[in-house]
């Protein structure tokens, strides 16, 4: 069922400058907003995301080849967390979008994977406590049915054909504690002319009287 929603002029202003620079349509932008709003506060330990032209976003990426690409997204989504398993999978000639699984060791906003990419609001598409984030065009163009089957591809049994990256990402949170705690009979006086000087005050009070 499809619903007609009217906008003031001064909203579809904004709607148009948020669509064109975060490069995606009205219709898209609109159904990413309202998807956010929804999960905004949510958190997950498994997250799926597609990245639709991922050369767009890197600096100098004509000099990377697709196994670089690769690697700098597991580590954008992989490094300073809770500790993660990361599949990825990126094949240009296949199809222009970066597919990333990743399964973290303990549950983590929606709000920190929001953060770690430019904070660009995605699509979104929650099944079966697995978190889908959809970074593209146009949501409307047919080409969605494409990436799902390519992720469901990735995650199923398949045979490698040279364009996947795996890799294990240690916890940050597993990290020593610096800071060191004594007992109070483990603490000890280095200087001992403090007890001299309070025996002779003593002492010599003593003697006055």
């Amino acid at each position: 069922m499809s619903v007609k929603m009217e906008f003031p002029d001064e909203y579809i202003q904004i709607l148009k400058s948020y669509a064109e620079q975060n490069d995606v349509t009205v219709e898209t932008a609109i159904a990413d907003t309202l998807e956010f709003l929804e999960l905004k506060n949510e958190v997950f330990d498994h997250y799926r995301i597609a990245v639709e032209d991922p050369e767009s976003y890197l600096n100098d990426a004509d000099e990377l080849n697709a196994k670089a690409i690769r690697q700098i997204y597991m580590d954008l989504f992989g490094e300073d967390t809770v500790g993660d398993m990361i599949h990825c999978y990126y094949n240009p000639d296949k199809l222009n979008v970066l597919m990333l699984d990743i399964e973290y060791d303990d549950s983590v906003p929606l709000w920190t994977l929001i953060e770690m990419f430019h904070n660009k609001i995605p699509g979104m598409e929650l099944s079966h406590d697995i978190l889908s984030l959809f970074y593209v065009h146009n949501r409307f163009d047919g080409k969605h049915d494409q990436i799902q089957e390519l992720m469901d591809w990735m995650v199923s049994d398949h045979e490698d054909d040279g364009f996947e990256t795996a890799g294990y990402y240690e916890s940050i949170m597993d990290e020593p504690d610096d800071e060191e705690f004594f007992d109070d009979e483990d603490f000890e006086f280095q200087d001992e002319s403090l007890y001299d000087e309070d025996s002779e005050d003593e002492e010599s009070g003593e003697e006055s009287d």
